[in-house]
Order: C-alpha cells, then sequence, then structure tokens
C-alpha cells in the first residue's frame, strides 16, 4: 500500500507544496506540470521490500525500542506491565536480513530484551535531516546468541564495525533481531507503506546504493550541469525554465534528483525520479549509464538549438 502526499517545496523562505501525485483533476488541464507528474507517475522506483533491505543493510546505528523491564506497579500494571524504552546501539545486519546487537549487560535494554524479545528497531537513510528522508521500523523477536551462532555474528558486526574492540569485552553478549512482524517504510513525502514479513525476508539489498554517496558528491561539485541536462531531456518542462539541479541519490533503477525551476514566475523546487535506460548492478555501471546519458542530452540540446535558429533565421528573412 502507498499512501499519496503532497511534497514541500521551498521557494526562497517561504513553503509551498506541489504535489507528486498525477491523479485527474479540474486543475490538471492548466496544469504547467502535467507532464512532469504524468512522467514520476510512471517513473521505475524500488519495491518497498527491497527498499526496507536496502536501509537496513546500510545501517550503521538503529534506535532500538524495547520492552521496559522495569518492575510495573499501580497504574502500569493495568496499562500492560510496560512502557516502550528507545535507545541507539550499534547494529549490522547479515545476509538473512536478521538484525546483529552486540549488547552490554549494563545496559537497560539488555535486560528487556532477556526478558521480553519483542523489539522494534528504527533505521534511516545516511546523512538522515528530516522528514523528507527515508525510514523504516522493523517489529522483530530478538535471541540471545551463543557458540558458533555468537562466533559468526561477530564477523558480521566486525566487518560494519572494525574499530568496536569492545565487543569483546566480558559483558557484552551477542542478539540476533528477527523481523517477526510487518514492517513499516517512509519513504519519503509521497511514499509510505508496509513490508510483509516473508517479502522482506526474498528481498535483497540494492548493489549500487552503497555508491550513493560518492557518485552523487561527484556529480554535485563537477558536472551538476550534466544532472541538469539530463532531468531537462527526460521530463517535458517546456513551460518552465530549469536553473539548477542537484542529485540527491540513487540506486539500480534511476537517480533521484531535486532541480529548481521556474514556473509561472514563481521559483519552485522540484523531486525528479529519473529512470536509467537500463538496471545497473555495479558502480562501473553507473558511470557508464551517466555518460551515456549526458551524451543524449547534449545531443538533443544541440539539435534543439540548431532548429531554434534555423526558426529565428527563416523569421528575419520573411
Amino acid at each position: 500500500m502507498v499512501r499519496s502526499h503532497s511534497r514541500p517545496v521551498l521557494m526562497g523562505k517561504s513553503m509551498r507544496r506541489v504535489s507528486t501525485s498525477a491523479s485527474a483533476s479540474s486543475t490538471d488541464v492548466a496544469d504547467p506540470l502535467a507532464a512532469y507528474h504524468a512522467h514520476q507517475k510512471q517513473a521505475p522506483r524500488l519495491p518497498m521490500a527491497e527498499e526496507v533491505r536496502t536501509l537496513a543493510s546500510l545501517a550503521k546505528f538503529t534506535v532500538l525500542c524495547t520492552c521496559d523491564a522495569a518492575t510495573p506497579s499501580g497504574d502500569e500494571e493495568q496499562e500492560g506491565g510496560f512502557w516502550p524504552a528507545g535507545s541507539v546501539t550499534g547494529v549490522a545486519f547479515d545476509d538473512e536480513g536478521r538484525a546483529i546487537l552486540a549488547l552490554s549487560s549494563l545496559s537497560s535494554h539488555t535486560r528487556d530484551l532477556e526478558r521480553d524479545a519483542r523489539c522494534s528497531l528504527v533505521v534511516m537513510a545516511g546523512g538522515f535531516a528530516g522528514v523528507s528522508d527515508a525510514r523504516a521500523s522493523l517489529p522483530c523477536k530478538a535471541t540471545k546468541l551463543e557458540g558458533d551462532a555468537a562466533a559468526a555474528a561477530r564477523e558480521v558486526y566486525l566487518k560494519a564495525h572494525p574499530d568496536a574492540f569492545w565487543v569483546d569485552f566480558g559483558d557484552f553478549s551477542w542478539f540476533a533481531a528477527e523481523v517477526a512482524r510487518p514492517c513499516r517504510l517512509v519513504g519519503g513525502f509521497g511514499r509510505a507503506g508496509s513490508v510483509s514479513v516473508s517479502d522482506y525476508a526474498s528481498a535483497s539489498p540494492d548493489p549500487v546504493k552503497p555508491f550513493a554517496g560518492p557518485v552523487c558528491g561527484h556529480m554535485n561539485a563537477d558536472h551538476s550541469e550534466a544532472t541538469a541536462a539530463i532531468a531537462s531531456e527526460l521530463i517535458d518542462l517546456s513551460a518552465s525554465s530549469l536553473t539548477s539541479a542537484r542529485m540527491d541519490s540513487l540506486d539500480r533503477l534511476g537517480m533521484d534528483v531535486s532541480v529548481v525551476a521556474d514556473v509561472g514566475g514563481e521559483s519552485v523546487t522540484l523531486p525528479v525520479r529519473v529512470p536509467w535506460p537500463r538496471p545497473a548492478e555495479s558502480r562501473a555501471d553507473l558511470k557508464t549509464l551517466i555518460v551515456e546519458m549526458t551524451k543524449s542530452a547534449a545531443a538533443t540540446a544541440a539539435a534543439a538549438n540548431q532548429s531554434t535558429s534555423k526558426e529565428e533565421a527563416n523569421t528575419e528573412s520573411e
């Protein structure tokens, strides 16, 4: 299930909402961004299960919510026997999608899990800055690991946290938290829904998402004009004037770009989903696709300029 919302768009110091939904309405006829809405409705995105697994696989820390093990009394006992408690802890996810946790016996959340295995983990997109960024909640049941299972968990965790020497201290134990109920995903404005336990288990993390940071950073620092040209070619912004573009993220199916455009005399920021011509499976694929799309956009722009020049010449000769 996906719920449609409107997305806030910044205009200087003010805030305007530009809908990212392409649903028909009486105002669509005069909408200068009708083509944009239509394109965005069809733009391919990762399946929600894959997006949740990707968020989890890249997470280094999580908000761990447990059932407070403090002895209940009075009204607390009548309200269910516990209050939910939240903490922040390091995490690494194994190939099965289980959250691997190294927890100290001195921490209250460890005692909580030993009393009640139910917990929920919140994982967020790298560089999370606010409600427009993706996050997911994973309801789990945690199991304390021993022997070979603990050794395997240690290997997974240290791969993600190579400097975590403290996991070998005597008060630390290994836990694996396995998804036990449907996960909740909020992928930013206009994208929210749930992922079943079976869909989560069968999905795999996106293969190129780990490269999003360095690739986007390089494009924004050195090739922002290429990003703008690519967005202009794919989205019909003829009724507007695109002034800048920033690559925010990417995955195997496409990239997410924020473009600033002049629409009806107003400067608005539009979220643009730009699909790749074909799926990317590696960092090398990303480079190939971006170069290919940059060349295509340049050729389209050159052809448009040549056509405009001919029209102007014909007008002058009349």
